[in-house]
This record gives structure tokens, C-alpha cells and sequence, in this order.
């Protein structure tokens, strides 16, 4: 994989320029007031504070009796704050940044990031036709970025002006900074050193921590960030002036364990598209994904590790608990990465006491769970505790799918008894609870939504939406069979799934609501939640149905994910040239120029019709989870798995006729490697790692000729399908003439 990411325009905003991270550090580089900012984000840059009372203004039962009056934001029932003007409470914090002087204007700019090294090589052009020449990585193991610049003026490359920056507190962009009394940074510069200590939150400081080397063609220099409380201020800087000493003596060192590292994760799987421009993507979203997760790290926000130091985060840059979250780490499983999600279970599992206080406070229900829509790290709403949006049912529905997922990858019984079990069981008891009986006998769930269909003004709120009783039903399912793996009786899940409404399609496939079909076009499409994530229906006609009906309503309210969100459905009802079509609409007009997600249509392609819920905020606003659907769809296209099915290429396009793909992973941990040559599909191997039955299709015109199991060829039969029963560490292997 030798593809560059290149970025060949001069990057004057922050959404612009070439990026690097390891999971809690994470780098962009931009021009600023002609000089080269570098801004430097840690994951623990939060403001944790909330500024309002801790209680909802009106318990759910209330809520249930005033609908309207919710929904119209009145005070008695819902807080009255702008929460996206006021910045009233908890948000994450933008970045500090390195400032670098140089010898002239910026006239030119070229950085070519070699995304399997993770590592780049920027030319400047300036004026007076003088260049500069930079390389630069951020380590993969330690929270050290290095960088390397020469220029062709002799002498002057000793006089780069190197600064380090907290918060610009007089912005109006930081108000908020100001308003929560923030104290200005303190700058220390000692001969090759420098340091800025910047206070936040109540009793915290980040530290950014940087020394520079003369070189004998330029100048090194190596910056670290970390963040922590206040008593721990003294030992952050002193670890971080010992580590960029180190670093710069030990260059080389630190380099060959940051590209094992890289080359470690680049290693266990890839794919190959006739299509350049999403093989570009698949490749840098795949970069972006170990940028911002590791094993060790932080969840994913909305903007990652990626967070700007001179604008305070869009949207708080939390953790938004729908598909803005839950979309981040579909590659992760889908590419055999199931490890990377290892801190999101941990995170969500550890926040589960204020989890169930809050289930508690809203709805007066014990040993249950609500998520919050916008959450910190600690489970504490963003923005506030109780507007909105963090009031809504939905969310914890969200998550719970989240940790099956972990499991139906894993396979991680100690994961499963700690951590998913406990948090799904809390979940359903939350929907137990607040469930009531209709004349039809069944159990119902009053006011729930299916995000993010507007009607009269709002957000359309109304009983039994797909949404929410095919998660229900789908949960109980589930832990009914994770009861068995762990010795316990699961009956009580499957008695309450009996009693509960089900989910009937239509002569449209499935309504938004019981008896509310889909009337006009929407964004997260979560009506087909059956489809994708919980990946129940494929290939079938409810799906195509669905798909149809979703597809008739035209682009109008579409946002960035739209696209290659119906791209998966697509590649699940096998329509391969549905879903290239959908994913390269996205490419082509969703990405700002290093990639990042925009919102609306910024760059006027005319695809959709712009309006206030999807123009998105103003053009440095990015977000991430958008991306993260184009490596997911591609997987889906290659390779999905629906109840004991696995389907291969059964997403491919009509023209493609070349490709392959290696390491893809499905549910039960089986990982896939397949190759299609001459618009036919002629080989597949799979890895099982789960003893079980499983039915394989692919199309008629791919015409089998043998299966081999550990290099022993097994007589079977199949004309488009066959059944296999496998055990795990086997190798399979389908031959096709």
C-alpha cells in the first residue's frame, strides 16, 4: 500500500491540513497569519463542570402527559437553554498548539502522508522562490510528534520562531473559556526548551511539553501534550521536557517501533477496488481509525483526537450516542480490529453508575440505564445534564447493540459476564418498566423516536417505532442465548419478547412508526435498523422494500452519512451498483479537503436541498463518523453475515471487474479473504474461529468446482449456496471455475 494522502493547497483552516494520531494525542497542521500552527489535542481535554441543577425539569410520567409542551421546549418540562449558544456545561476543549515562524510567505504547500507509515513530507514554496522541507510523524507508542524542517536559505532556517499557545482567551470563538473564568496560559522558554501549562475544569492543567535540535541542514524538534490534575502539573512537565530530550537523542530508536507498530495493524487485513477514489478513502479512514483508537485510549468523539485550538468544538465534540458513535467502530469489527473497541465497552461499562442515577431521576426506575444523546467520557450529559436531547429514549439502545456487537465478535465470556451482560439487562429493565398494555395485548413503548424524522416543527416523537422494538427484540434474543454461554436461565427475556408489540412491515417494508409509514425523505434511516446494524434481514423482500421506500423520497434532508449509510443497505440487498453509486456521491462531496466530514453541501454540488438541520455549522466544523460508513460499506460489499448466512460479494458492482479483499472479518469472528477476477468471483478462503453451521451464497454465475477443509477436498453440492459445519482454527477454501 504506497498511496499517499496529498494535500496540495495551501491548508489556511484547520479542516484543511495533513493529520496524524495515536489514540490520546492527535495533530493538524495549517497555516496561520503566515506562520505554520500545529495544533496538539489530548484526550482528556474535557470541561467536566455542569452549571445547571443536577434534576430534569419534569420526570417522564410528566413528560408523557405534556407531549407538546416537551416538544416545544417548554421550560416547566424540558431546560430552557440554547445549549449550542450558551456553552453552559460540558464540552469538550480545544486543542493547544506549537507555532512556527517562517522565513517568508507561503506561495506553495505539498504534504504527502504515507498512510501504512504514518508518516508525511510537506514542501513549502515561499516567496523570493525559496522552499522548505518538513517530515513529520506522530509516534505510535509515545505522545511525542517530531518533526524535521530544512530550507534552501542558508542560515535563516537557525531563526524559525517557535512558540507554544494556550487558549487565545479574548477570541470570541472561546467565549465560553473566558465566561467559566478561565486563567491565561503560562509560557515557559529555557535555550532549547519550551512549555505551556494551561489550567482548566476544576483542578486540571494540560501540559504541552517541547525542545528543539539544530540539525546540520535544519532544525528537529519534538512537542508532547498530556493533561491531568493540577498536583500532578510538575511531574507532567518534567516527564515531558525528559521524553522530547530522549526522543530527539534516540530519533531512529522511537521511529523503527512506531512503523512495526503501524505495519502490525496495516498487516491483518486489505482490500483491493477498481475504483481509486474509494480505494483512497478506505485506506485514509482505515489511517483515521488507528489514529484515534487503540486498546488503551479514549472512545471516540465526534471529532476524535482531532479538536482545534482556536474554535471550541462542534456540536461539544462528545460522545453522540447514535449512529455518530456506533458507526466509528464498524470497520474496527469488520477489518478483525475487534480490540480497538475494547475502550468504548470499558468507558460506558465504568459509567455506569450515573448511567442508572440518571434512570433513576427521569424516570424514577431502579437497576435501569439511560444514555444520555450527548454524553462525556464519565456519563454525565454534555452541554447539560438534562436538555433535550439528553432526555430522549433511544440512546441506551444505541449503546446496548454497540456491546452485542463486542461479543458476536470476540467471543470474550469474561467481557460478556463483567460488562455487556449487566449493561443490556439495565437496559431492557429501563423498557420493562416504562412498557404498558394495549387493547391487543401486547406491551407497547410510549413516545419513542426514530431519529431523525422532523414533523410540525420537531423531532417526531410517537409509540412502538422500528427503531426501538426491533432493538428490543433483537436484545432479548441475545441475551437469552448469552444467559446459556453463561450458565444462568434466560427465559425471563424471551417471555417479556413474547408480550412485546412486534415489528410488522408493510406493502412498503418498515414504517417509522406503528402505523406511521416513511412520508418524506430523513437521514439515519434507523426504520431499517432490522437491516443494518442488527443485520437480521438480507437479500430478502421486506429489505428491497425498505430500501425502495427510503430511496423514493429523494435526497431533500439527506446529510453526510446518508449516503453511505443507504450504501450498506444497498450492499445488503445486493445491489453493488447502488451502493458504489451511493459511496462515491459521498466521496465527491462530503469531504473537505484533508478528508474530514462536512455537513450539508458546502461546495454547492447541488445533491440535496439545504436547509438548517443539514447544512451543518460554519466550514471548519467537521465530524468523523461519516467517513468511518465508507470502509464499513466496502466490507459489506465484499462480505456479510445475517443470522447463520454468509454472503459473498454479493455487493459488488456490475463493472468491477477486478478486486479482492483479505482478513475481512463477520459475526462469530470467521475471517474472510476472497478474490474475483473477470467479473466472476474464484476464490474464498475463510479462517473459522467458532464451531458452528454456516450456509454460504454467492451468485449462480460464479459455478463452484471444489471445497477443500485443511487442504482435504469435502464432497458437497450447491448451486449458489451450500452448507458447511466448522470448527475453529479450520481453513476452508471454495475453488470456482
Amino acid at each position: 500500500m504506497d498511496r499517499n494522502i496529498i494535500i496540495d493547497r495551501i491548508p489556511y483552516q484547520f479542516c484543511e491540513g495533513p493529520f496524524w494520531g495515536n489514540g490520546n494525542m492527535g495533530a493538524v497542521l495549517y497555516i496561520r497569519d503566515e506562520k505554520l500552527c500545529i495544533s496538539l489535542d489530548h484526550v482528556k481535554l474535557w470541561e467536566l463542570r455542569e452549571t445547571l441543577p443536577d434534576e430534569p425539569k419534569a420526570v417522564f410520567q410528566q413528560i408523557l402527559q405534556h407531549k407538546t409542551e416537551y416538544l416545544k421546549g417548554n421550560p416547566e418540562y424540558v431546560e430552557d437553554t440554547n445549549i449550542f449558544e450558551e456553552h453552559i456545561g460540558r464540552t469538550k476543549l480545544p486543542a493547544l498548539a506549537v507555532e512556527i515562524g517562517i522565513p517568508g510567505k507561503v506561495t506553495g504547500f505539498c504534504a504527502r502522508t504515507n498512510p501504512k507509515h504514518a508518516q508525511s513530507v510537506i514542501s513549502l514554496e515561499l516567496d523570493h522562490k525559496r522552499t522548505m522541507e518538513g517530515r513529520i510523524w506522530l509516534d505510535s507508542c509515545v505522545n511525542i510528534l517530531y518533526m524535521e524542517w530544512s530550507s534552501d536559505i542558508q542560515g535563516e532556517e537557525k531563526g524559525l520562531e517557535i512558540h507554544a499557545l494556550g487558549w487565545d482567551l479574548e477570541s470570541p470563538r472561546l467565549k465560553p473559556l473566558k465566561n467559566w473564568n478561565y486563567e491565561p496560559c503560562i509560557q515557559i522558554e529555557k535555550g532549547d526548551t519550551f512549555t505551556v501549562k494551561q489550567h482548566f475544569g476544576k483542578d486540571m492543567s494540560a501540559v504541552l511539553c517541547g525542545r528543539q535540535k539544530q540539525l546540520q541542514q535544519g532544525i528537529a524538534l519534538a512537542v508532547g501534550i498530556n493533561a491531568g490534575n493540577l498536583e500532578e502539573e510538575s511531574c507532567m512537565s518534567a516527564a515531558g521536557e525528559s521524553l522530547a530530550e530522549d526522543y530527539l537523542a534516540r530519533t531512529e530508536c522511537y521511529l523503527k517501533s512506531h512503523e512495526k507498530d503501524w505495519n502490525a495493524y496495516w498487516s491483518g487485513f486489505g482490500i483491493e477496488v477498481p475504483s481509486e477514489r474509494l480505494q483512497e478513502a478506505f485506506e485514509q479512514e482505515m489511517y483515521k481509525l488507528y489514529c484515534n483508537e487503540r486498546e488503551d485510549a479514549s472512545p471516540i468523539t465526534l471529532q476524535g483526537v482531532w479538536n482545534p485550538d482556536n474554535r471550541m468544538p462542534a456540536w461539544f465534540g462528545d460522545l453522540h450516542n447514535d449512529l455518530n458513535v456506533q458507526s466509528c467502530y464498524w470497520p474496527a469489527y469488520k477489518t478483525g480490529n475487534v480490540k480497538l473497541v475494547r475502550p468504548y465497552i470499558d468507558y460506558y461499562a465504568k459509567a455506569m453508575p450515573r448511567l442508572e442515577e440518571r434512570a433513576w431521576k427521569l424516570f424514577g426506575i431502579k437497576n435501569a440505564i439511560h444514555v444520555p444523546t450527548m454524553m462525556a467520557p464519565d456519563g454525565t450529559g454534555a452541554a447539560s445534564e438534562w436538555c433535550y436531547w439528553n432526555t430522549i429514549l433511544g440512546p441506551e439502545l444505541f449503546v446496548a447493540v454497540d456491546f452485542t456487537w463486542f461479543y458476536e465478535y470476540s467471543r470474550e465470556q469474561d467481557t460478556l459476564r463483567d460488562k455487556i451482560y449487566p449493561f443490556i439487562e439495565k437496559v431492557i429493565h429501563l423498557y420493562q418498566s416504562i412498557a404498558y398494555e394495549k387493547e391487543d395485548e401486547y406491551l407497547h413503548i410510549p413516545f419513542t423516536q426514530s431519529p431523525e424524522v422532523d414533523r410540525d416543527g420537531h423531532m417526531l416523537m410517537a409509540d412502538d417505532s422500528t427503531f426501538t422494538l426491533s432493538c428490543l427484540h433483537y436484545l432479548c434474543r441475545k441475551m437469552e442465548g448469552y444467559s446459556k454461554v453463561l450458565g444462568r436461565d434466560g427465559s425471563k427475556f424471551l417471555e417479556w419478547e413474547h408480550r412485546l408489540a412486534p415489528v410488522v412491515p408493510t406493502g412498503k417494508g418498515f414504517s417509522l412508526f406503528d402505523g406511521i409509514e416513511v412520508f418524506g425523505s430523513h437521514r439515519h434511516f434507523c426504520q431499517m435498523y432490522p437491516i443494518y446494524p442488527l443485520c437480521q434481514e438480507s437479500h430478502n423482500e421486506v429489505a428491497n422494500r425498505s430500501l425502495d421506500t427510503a430511496v423514493n423520497q429523494g435526497f431533500l434532508e439527506y446529510a453526510a452519512f446518508s449516503f453511505p449509510y443507504m450504501g450498506i443497505m444497498a450492499a445488503r440487498c445486493g445491489r453493488g451498483n447502488m451502493c458504489r453509486t451511493m459511496l462515491e456521491i459521498y466521496c465527491m462531496v462530503f469531504r473537505s479537503r484533508n478528508s474530514f466530514t462536512v455537513n450539508g453541501d458546502p461546495y454547492q454540488n447541488g445533491v440535496l436541498r439545504i436547509s438548517d438541520t443539514n447544512a451543518g455549522e460554519s466550514s471548519d466544523a467537521f465530524t468523523l463518523e461519516s467517513g468511518f460508513f465508507i470502509p464499513a460499506a466496502l466490507c459489506e460489499m465484499f462480505v456479510h453475515r445475517a443470522e447463520s448466512g454468509i454472503w459473498l460479494m454479493m455487493g459488488m458492482p456490475d463493472e468491477w471487474k477486478e478486486c479482492s479483499c483479505r482478513g475481512l472479518t463477520v459475526e462469530g469472528g470467521h475471517r474472510i479473504s476472497l478474490e474475483r477476477r473477470n467479473y466472476h468471483m474464484r476464490r474464498a478462503v475463510i479462517h473459522t474461529a467458532e464451531e458452528e453451521t454456516l450456509i454460504l451464497h454467492w451468485k449462480e454465475e460464479n459455478h463452484l468446482k471444489c471445497i477443500m477443509r485443511n487442504g482435504e477436498e469435502i464432497v458437497t453440492y450447491g448451486n449458489g449456496t451450500c452448507s458447511i459445519y466448522v470448527r475453529p482454527e479450520e481453513e476452508w477454501v471454495l475453488e470456482f471455475l
